[in-house]
């Protein structure tokens, strides 16, 4: 059982989109992916049909492992985005101070088998293999939404319909990914993960217990992003905000240890981390096209990733 998240904390006041209204052409819904994605930057989605409580067992799975067991996958001998994160290889401040978070990085390309990734899959413990068929699942499941919410954006800042949606197509080669982390009881004044904005497009976030804040805009108040029951916490990029020429607003967060009662809990997440296609170029759509040479200058999505990683 998972103690209650406390009622006396500042939690942030963030839309609940349902997702199925939106994709059944509500008006209402998609103005409120506008209204979130240009205000808090963060907001939750009900009604998404994902399936995503295995995930949580496949964190547990994973972060029991014996630390020389998910050393053969440490992200930092790969010289890659994929595989293990230790705990204490980030730092949360300018201090210095280790981050106090581990997490586990799944390639989209390599589960669904595109391009030059899926051809040459990274190795994974068994724990993972084994999951392949659900993890294929859970990422389309999680693109649909991506798609549903791009869509609604490009609509609403009048964009080609199909601009948007078609720089994140499930079947191109891009360096989108699913991701499980663990954070051990802390207290809750504990930085787990440092303040940061996201560097893809969408986020789809699933959590048990609270720790998630992100400042208020226009302030310097941090608040609680809660998890609601059975609904995603849907934030935005850099990389989309680039896209859409600044017109939207990709939230200041990080992960402190869960509050009250909750920071005697091993703290799991399970996330989807949106890409633009690999060949996409960061430019603001809104701009006219760029020369060739103009062009050329311009950083593509895999190459801003792999800087900001």
């Amino acid at each position: 059982t998972i103690p209650p998240f406390p009622s006396n904390l500042p939690t942030a006041e963030i839309h609940t989109v349902d997702f199925a209204a939106l994709l059944n052409g509500s008006k209402e819904e998609s103005r409120k992916v506008y209204e979130a994605a240009t205000g808090y930057g963060f907001f939750y989605l009900s009604n998404h049909d994902v399936d995503y409580n295995f995930m949580f067992d496949l964190a547990n799975a994973i972060f029991s492992l014996p630390n020389t067991e998910k050393m053969k996958y440490d992200m930092g001998a790969t010289g890659h985005y994929f595989g293990y994160k230790r705990s204490g290889a980030m730092f949360v401040d300018d201090k210095g101070t280790p981050d106090r978070s581990e997490f586990y990085n799944i390639s989209k390309d390599e589960i669904l088998g595109i391009g030059e990734r899926g051809a040459h899959p990274s190795p994974h413990p068994q724990v993972v293999t084994e999951r392949k068929a659900q993890l294929d699942e859970y990422m389309r499941s999680c693109h649909r939404v991506v798609t549903g919410l791009v869509d609604a954006l490009g609509k609403e800042l009048g964009l080609d319909p199909e601009l948007l949606p078609s720089l994140h197509l499930l079947d191109r080669p891009s360096v989108c990914q699913a991701r499980v982390t663990h954070a051990p009881p802390v207290s809750e004044d504990t930085i787990c993960l440092g303040e940061h904005t996201d560097f893809g497009s969408i986020t789809v976030l699933f959590n048990q217990l609270g720790g998630l804040q992100a400042l208020e805009p226009n302030s310097r108040e941090w608040k609680y992003i809660t998890p609601k029951p059975d609904c995603a916490i849907i934030n935005l990029g850099d990389s989309f905000v680039k896209l859409c020429g600044g017109r939207l607003y990709s939230a200041v967060h990080r992960v402190m240890g869960p509050p009250g009662e909750q920071a005697r809990s091993n703290r799991h997440s399970v996330v989807y981390f949106a890409r633009p296609n690999s060949d996409v170029k960061l430019r603001s759509l809104f701009d006219p096209p760029p020369t060739k040479e103009e062009e050329d200058q311009l950083m593509n999505a895999d190459a801003w990733v792999a800087n900001r990683a």
